[in-house]
């Protein structure tokens, strides 16, 4: 894991894992007390997320009285989707923990490949409904920015834009095609299920999108797919686009639109407290 930005000495971190650290408020002077356990938030960065670009998104909910899990995924996660489940079995796990993480109202925010690491999750639990009937019982809302949608071919550019310097992307990306192409016992299956689950995800609470119509690593039209398939599940979506912006820099270029955005969604899922001074 990186090296945990810097915050206010007011701040508690706690390692659990040299990929997972949880942080939270020891003081939030000005803030209504709430009835129930202090919210949670589990924040799935983009691969090679800096110290500096989580911060920003800690900014966000530490104020407003959450708890921030953050939990980075590795590119071995990625290329060998047996090691992703192994890691999203571990995030399930720890979300279970008595006392610490258990029964707290839970919100997923996942940033582009981030997402795919929650697919390995929802896949898990889809798979043994029982086993994690706690986190599902848990959470109160998705947000994804984002998403890498589309093809085998998106995926491996967004490996090999997130990942390493850009001068050899092209070589990292004709790699990563190769080796799917190569093993696809290990990979084109084990991500098609992974994407299944995501697209007929075994929980369906308020969700919140944000994407840009020119974001070279998701197919739009797909998207627009997702989200109407959802909708047709029954789970209530919103979507914050823009005409223009980065992949995974929407908040950086718009951060108005997409505070504006996000604290009316906290609003909706009943969590949106006043955010203090960080």
């Amino acid at each position: 894991m990186s090296v945990a930005p810097l915050l206010p000495t007011d701040v508690t971190v706690t390692r659990l894992s040299h990929s997972t650290c949880l942080y939270s408020r020891t003081d939030l002077p000005g803030l209504p007390s709430s009835p129930g356990p202090r919210p949670l938030l589990l924040l799935l960065p983009w691969l090679g997320a800096r110290p500096a670009a989580q911060a920003k998104y800690l900014e966000l909910y530490l104020p407003r009285g959450f708890d921030v899990l953050v939990a980075e995924s590795a590119l071995g996660h990625f290329l060998c989707p047996r090691r992703g489940l192994g890691h999203a079995a571990r995030l399930l796990a720890l979300l279970q923990v008595p006392g610490t993480m258990a029964g707290r109202p839970l919100v997923v925010h996942a940033l582009s490949l981030g997402g795919y690491t929650f697919a390995q999750m929802l896949l898990l639990m889809s798979r043994d409904l029982g086993r994690y009937s706690s986190v599902v019982q848990q959470l109160r809302g998705h947000i994804f920015d984002s998403l890498v949608v589309g093809s085998l071919e998106r995926m491996a550019l967004g490996v090999s834009q997130l990942m390493g310097p850009r001068a050899l992307s092209s070589a990292v990306r004709a790699t990563a095609l190769l080796y799917f192409r190569l093993c696809p016992g290990c990979t084109v299956r084990q991500y098609e299920a992974a994407l299944g689950a995501f697209w007929q995800p075994p929980v369906r609470p308020p969700t919140l999108v944000f994407y840009s119509h020119d974001d070279p690593l998701s197919d739009t039209a797909r998207l627009q797919e997702l989200l109407a398939s959802w909708r047709q599940a029954g789970m209530p979506v919103w979507a914050q686009a823009w005409e223009a912006s980065h992949h995974a820099a929407h908040l950086r270029q718009h951060p108005r639109e997409y505070q504006e955005a996000l604290t009316t969604f906290l609003g909706r899922l009943g969590l949106a407290l006043p955010p203090a001074r960080l």
